[in-house]
Parts: structure tokens; C-alpha cells; sequence
């Protein structure tokens, strides 16, 4: 199966394999999280050094974007990767998530709608990605009547400093916005990963998953589509690498700022303590 850095929807969620784990594992160890942070950068890794088939030039922008998400992010990176396993132990975690993204949607294709008679913007939409339906869908389900309001309610600042920024790009860094939000969802998602994380959280359809009918043509169109950007736009560049890796970070402060702290994921917090230290001496040995 495919793994994913940075599906939670955010994030993707979690590294895709991590769900094949927690589906049998309650309280997975740090060892575990450990286990799939690294693989979860490998395949971030395979991704970016990917070059689609007919290319011709220098690197590909898709290639070069998913690289600059890693380099030089990776302790961010690593410390959301262990939390991540803990917002799918509970349902109310995994809501307050998924909550987040929602917002940081609705946002992003509200702005992509007011700059389509930008060339580049509407290159994106031609994509027919539409993601916020699909996390109201499950906002509903989880949250259940009055959900609205138990949304806003949990829309942390950090969320909503992102918001801001989206509400403020220009056409350029909203394209390398679609990068993160909607690229988390299509790299990560699909049916398959929707029935994996309807195991672990049984009392949701997991709509945000189900991107496409597709999933294979989804991921190539997308990686055609950001391919030929760098093409068409070659004077954006280095300006949407740069972008890519600006919302990632935005994207690690929103996982961080999610309140991650129920029965489940309390009784494992010093695995978690002990695992972000290790990752700290390791940092620093490294540097």
C-alpha cells in the first residue's frame, strides 16, 4: 500500500501503514511510532525523487515540492509524527483533527474560487478537487447535531492564524497551499485508506478519504499537474518550493496545536515523552 507523510489531511493523519497497525494494537508503543515515522520518510523520500514519465529538463516541480517539504523540516516533522498516533486512539481526538483541516478547506477553496481567472489557479481546479464536502460529512456524523457549533468551538489559534494566511495569499502561494491540503488527501486517501481508518474509528464513513473513484488516475493527474506548472511558470519556481515547505510547517503547528489529551492517549504519554527526547538527542547528534 502507499504511505503518506502528511495525510492528515492533514494530514493526511497518520503514515497510511501506521493504520494497518492500530487497527490491532489499542496503545501502539513509542517503538512503533518511531518505526513508522522512518517509514513514512523513506517513502516521502521515493516520492519526491520521482520523475514522471516523459519529462524532459531540469527536476520536476512535484519532485522538488515533496523534497522541500522534508529538507530541513524533518525534527517538525518527527515531533508530529508522534502525536499523530495518538488523535487516532479516540474518536474525540480524531474529530478535533480532522476539525482543523476542515476549516483550513473551506478556506483554501473559497480563495481558489475568487482567484480562478488566474492561469495558474485554474490549471489547479481543472483538478476537480472539491475536499470540504467530505470532512462536513464526517464533522456531521461525529459530531452530530448542532456540529457547527461544536467545530468552531474547537478551532484552535493556531488554526486560525493558518486561516489568515490562506485568506491573505496571492495566486501563487494558494497553489502551493492546494500542494499540502489537498495533496495530503490524494497521495494518502482513497477507498482503501477510508476502510482502514473506519476500523480503527468505526462511527463515520470516513468521506474525506474518498477523493476520487480513481485513486491511481487522481495521484498522476496531480503529479502531471504540478509537473507542468513548473514548466509553464518556471519564473515561480523556486517561489512555490518555498511556499510548499512554509505550509507544511503551518500544517505541523496545526497537529500540535490539536488538544490530544483523552483517557488513551493520556496512559501513553511518557512512551511519547521518552520517544521526543530520543528524537531531540538525535537531532542534536546529527548536527
Amino acid at each position: 500500500g502507499r504511505t503518506t507523510p502528511y495525510i492528515i489531511p492533514g494530514a493526511s493523519v497518520v503514515a497510511g501503514r501506521s493504520l494497518d497497525n492500530l487497527e490491532c494494537q489499542s496503545s501502539p508503543s513509542a517503538r512503533h511510532m518511531a518505526t513508522e515515522y522512518l517509514a513514512a520518510e523513506t517513502a516521502m523520500k521515493v516520492e519526491s525523487e520521482e520523475v514522471p514519465v516523459g519529462h524532459r529538463g531540469g527536476p520536476p516541480l512535484y519532485g522538488r515540492m515533496m523534497k522541500s517539504i522534508q529538507t530541513g523540516h524533518t525534527f517538525g516533522n518527527r515531533v508530529r509524527m508522534l502525536k499523530l498516533p495518538l488523535i487516532f486512539l479516540e474518536e474525540g481526538l480524531y474529530a478535533g483533527a480532522i476539525t482543523q483541516f476542515y476549516f483550513l478547506s473551506v478556506a483554501l477553496e473559497a480563495q481558489l474560487d475568487r482567484h480562478s481567472s488566474d492561469p495558474m489557479v485554474a490549471k489547479v481546479l481543472g483538478l476537480g478537487l472539491r475536499v470540504a464536502p467530505g470532512y462536513e460529512a464526517d464533522l456531521r456524523e461525529l459530531y452530530g447535531e448542532g456540529w457547527r457549533e461544536v467545530a468552531s468551538r474547537a478551532r484552535t489559534a493556531a488554526t486560525e492564524a493558518y486561516v489568515g494566511v490562506i485568506e491573505s495569499a496571492d495566486a501563487v502561494s494558494l497553489v502551493a497551499a492546494a500542494f499540502i491540503l489537498w495533496g495530503a488527501l490524494v497521495v494518502g486517501g482513497g477507498k482503501a485508506t477510508q476502510a482502514k481508518v473506519r476500523k480503527v474509528i468505526p462511527r463515520c464513513e470516513h468521506r474525506l478519504f474518498d477523493v476520487a473513484e480513481d485513486m491511481k488516475k487522481a495521484r498522476q493527474s496531480f503529479k502531471n499537474t504540478f509537473t507542468a506548472i513548473g514548466k509553464e511558470w518556471p519564473e515561480h519556481f523556486a517561489t512555490l518550493e518555498a511556499e510548499a515547505a512554509r505550509f507544511m510547517d503551518l500544517n505541523n503547528s496545526v497537529v500540535l496545536s490539536v488538544r490530544c489529551w483523552g483517557v488513551t492517549a493520556t496512559a501513553i504519554t511518557a512512551g511519547v515523552a521518552a520517544l521526543g527526547v530520543g528524537a531531540v538527542v538525535a537531532c542534536r547528534a546529527r548536527a
